[in-house]
């Protein structure tokens, strides 16, 4: 009886890692959709809002693949997209960060960023840094939480990736490659396939019937399934919502045919649920304001007219310059450089002069610079 209970006892509290996930009934799920405010206007309209209903209205999740950049391009001219991310957040969905703007420095293809397939190298380990701290910056600054996972343009990374990542903190990286902890706190979770690319009424059904096939032939081996979409194939412009329609009928058959063992998750936390020892910690925020060595705060007002106040405070002494971003990408010149000791400093942005709009504040020392969106209203 004792030797019952003891073997009853470790099978509860043993951790539930993927190799125990293997041939058991249950099913950890994952929807992931990447390329979120793509440039693709041709499929309209922009908004993530019938993918998520469609998905919550079932018990599903997303994590949405985001490029950091986007918030400062036309997609997001009437602030509209970044306030369904910021929704999208607090009903529960994950937003990742997609690298920075999905271009690469080095040939300026958008197939790529962090690891240059044209030249077969990849950026240096401070620029790929710096790429990765942008985007975190503008998340923190424009969204107001940082992400938790990492999705590398184009599926193309190399050691260097993973090592800017694990410094940074980020517990969770999602490739086309194996499944694993890829360095000791960097834990990969891949997806498994993309079905909704080329969808169309002819191959409704049998791309259906394969996913289905598909997800329990995953069930029974690795015990999770990660199915990819992309931004531009899940609009309602896209061939009257054919895509929606499509996931809908398969979470509708997925809950029909687990029931209560299907586990939906983001990558984040199917992460968490395959791998115990999978960290949220995400410490990296204070150390990427320390490295700056200057931190932005929020502006009073916002919206404003024709004024706001701005304050930023230095971790060190240096030159400091302070500009904002029209949506169109021009550069306007505020506040001339000028050196600030350490500490918080506080300025008056007026704007009398400016077209209605939303800008981004940039305030810039000799390190880096930190960021914020700002609206102008007449």
């Amino acid at each position: 009886m004792k030797k019952l209970l003891l073997f009853l006892i470790i099978l509860i509290f043993s951790p539930f890692s993927q190799e125990s996930l293997k041939g058991q009934d249950s099913l950890i799920f994952v929807v992931r959709i990447d390329d979120i405010l793509s440039r693709n206007t041709s499929i309209l309209p922009r908004s993530i809002v019938p993918l998520q209903d469609t998905l919550a209205s079932r018990g599903a999740v997303a994590t949405w693949g985001f490029m950091p950049h986007r918030l400062f391009e036309s997609a997001n001219a009437d602030g509209n997209l970044k306030n369904e991310l910021i929704e999208t957040h607090r009903l529960g969905h994950e937003v990742s960060q997609h690298g920075y703007i999905h271009i690469c420095q080095i040939c300026g293809q958008s197939s790529h960023e962090m690891y240059c397939t044209y030249y077969n190298r990849p950026l240096s380990d401070d620029q790929q840094e710096k790429l990765i701290m942008d985007g975190v910056q503008i998340m923190v600054d424009s969204l107001g939480f940082k992400p938790t996972s990492f999705i590398p343009p184009g599926h193309v990374f190399d050691q260097t990736t993973w090592s800017v990542l694990e410094r940074l903190g980020f517990p969770v990286i999602s490739t086309a490659s194996t499944s694993g902890f890829v360095y000791e706190t960097l834990y990969n979770l891949p997806i498994t396939a993309e079905y909704t690319w080329a969808l169309s009424p002819e191959t409704y059904e049998s791309k259906l019937s394969e996913v289905l096939e598909d997800i329990e032939s995953e069930r029974k081996k690795v015990g999770y399934y990660s199915l990819m979409m992309h931004d531009p194939f899940i609009r309602l412009g896209y061939q009257d919502g054919i895509t929606l329609r499509w996931m809908a009928e398969l979470l509708d058959s997925l809950n029909h045919r687990y029931d209560d063992k299907v586990v939906y998750a983001s990558i984040t936390d199917a992460a968490k649920k395959i791998e115990q020892n999978v960290g949220t910690s995400g410490e990296f925020y204070d150390e990427l304001t320390h490295q700056r060595g200057i931190e932005l705060h929020s502006n009073y007002p916002n919206p404003f007219n024709p004024s706001t106040r701005v304050s930023f405070t230095m971790r060190f002494s240096d030159l400091v310059s302070i500009y904002i971003v029209s949506m169109s990408g021009q550069k306007l010149m505020i506040h001339p450089p000028q050196y600030y000791s350490v500490g918080t400093h506080e300025i008056e942005l007026n704007m009398a002069n400016f077209a209605t709009g939303n800008y981004l504040l940039v305030v810039e020392n000799s390190k880096n610079r930190a960021s914020r969106m700002i609206s102008f209203v007449k």
